[in-house]
Formats: C-alpha cells, sequence, structure tokens
C-alpha cells in the first residue's frame, strides 16, 4: 500500500513538473499560428534556411551580411524603383516597423536598383518613407536566396535565418498579419527593437544630394 501511495505520489509530481516545465519554456504558439488569409501563398519552410555567404549594403554604404539582424524577428523585403507593386507596398512596410517595433519585429527593405543604396535612398526621402536604404546591387544575396521576382518578402527568425516567404504583392499592413508577426515573434523569443539596432546613413552634403537626384532620374 505504502509502496503504491509512493508511486502515485511520484507520478504526481513528474505530471505537475512537466506543467511547470511547459509553462516555463518559451512559447512556440508563434511557429504554429495561422497564416493570415491575405497572405495565402506563403510558404513557410519545414527547416529555417541560412544564408550568411553574401553581403549587401546597409543604409551607410557598408558591407554586412544577414548576421546583422540576429535578435530580432526580421521581415526582409526585396524591392526596386521599377517596380511597381513594390512601390504599392512600401508604406505597408512603414506601417509595419512603427507599428511592430516594440514586438521584436525589424522591417528591412533591400533594393535591387543597379543604382545602389543612393538610388534607393532618393526614391524613399522623396516619397516621404522612413526605411532603411539597404541595397544589394548586384543581386549577390538575392540570387543565393532564390528570388527571381519581385516583390519577395522573407521572414528571419532571431537566427536569421529563412523560416517562409511570399512571392509577390501584399497588404503587409493587415491587422491580421501584424497579430501573426507579433505571435512569431513572440514564439520565438524575439527582442525588441532598439534605435541602436538600426545603422545610420552616412551624412550627405548638398551637392551629393543633388547628385543622387540626378542618378535617380
Amino acid at each position: 500500500m505504502h509502496a503504491l501511495t509512493g508511486t502515485l505520489a511520484a507520478a504526481t509530481m513528474l505530471l505537475y513538473g512537466a506543467v511547470a516545465l511547459a509553462d516555463n519554456t518559451p512559447s512556440e504558439a508563434g511557429a504554429d499560428a495561422a497564416i493570415p488569409a491575405v497572405l495565402d501563398g506563403f510558404v513557410m519552410h519545414d527547416e529555417p534556411r541560412p544564408f550568411r555567404d553574401k553581403t549587401f549594403l546597409d543604409p551607410g554604404g557598408e558591407d554586412v551580411d544577414l548576421s546583422t539582424f540576429e535578435g530580432t524577428l526580421s521581415v526582409v523585403n526585396f524591392w526596386a524603383t521599377w517596380c511597381p507593386p513594390c512601390r504599392k507596398e512600401l508604406p505597408y512596410f512603414e506601417e509595419l516597423k512603427v507599428d511592430l517595433a516594440d514586438s521584436g519585429v525589424r522591417v528591412v527593405t533591400i533594393s535591387l536598383d543597379k543604382g545602389g543604396r543612393d538610388k534607393a535612398a532618393t526614391y524613399l526621402e522623396g516619397e516621404g518613407l522612413d526605411l532603411p536604404a539597404y541595397s544589394d546591387p548586384k543581386a549577390s544575396l538575392a540570387r543565393q536566396m532564390g528570388v527571381l521576382g519581385l516583390p519577395v518578402t522573407a521572414i528571419l527568425d532571431p537566427d536569421a535565418r529563412e523560416i517562409g516567404r511570399y512571392t509577390g504583392e501584399a497588404e503587409w499592413n493587415d491587422p491580421a498579419v501584424k497579430d501573426w508577426l507579433r505571435a512569431l515573434a513572440k514564439g520565438r523569443n524575439a527582442a525588441p527593437l532598439s534605435v541602436a539596432q538600426e545603422p545610420e546613413p552616412e551624412e550627405r552634403g548638398l551637392f551629393s544630394s543633388l547628385i543622387d537626384k540626378l542618378r535617380f532620374w
């Protein structure tokens, strides 16, 4: 009888221990959250995909790779000034950037314009968009990631590995998309984005700004 009681007590302790452990384990709900209807066609990979071999340019013109975005859930949009659907999406991404920064979601816009950072920055400034002017003028990263058309938007986990992507235009500012991204960030322990995590564009004089505008036209 005592042996049976002891066995039951041990089993109960194991059960409560498992529940407590589950309560203290980072939530994986975000990984299993339903993809919003407006992102129908979003492809979630079975395993995260690291892409670290290729560099591109940050807003200051320095070489970086995707490891730059470690620590946050990153929404990486490949776009170009000559792509009408891309241009239509950009305000949606600015809204995401503002609304989700405190949720551990970073928005990264990478231009594939051959004019590089200057052309991208000039366009964004002209449209009044406060988005980072990352650029991949030789499409090195885009080719490695298999970006075959534009726009393409990839989601990176806090280890800067791609966990899924959407090809084509979508309403990224839809409330359901925001909730989904918040859930993904929470489930993957993404840290809130601080101002210090975004590199500042280099200072540019009046002459440089004029050259930028001439390049754009």
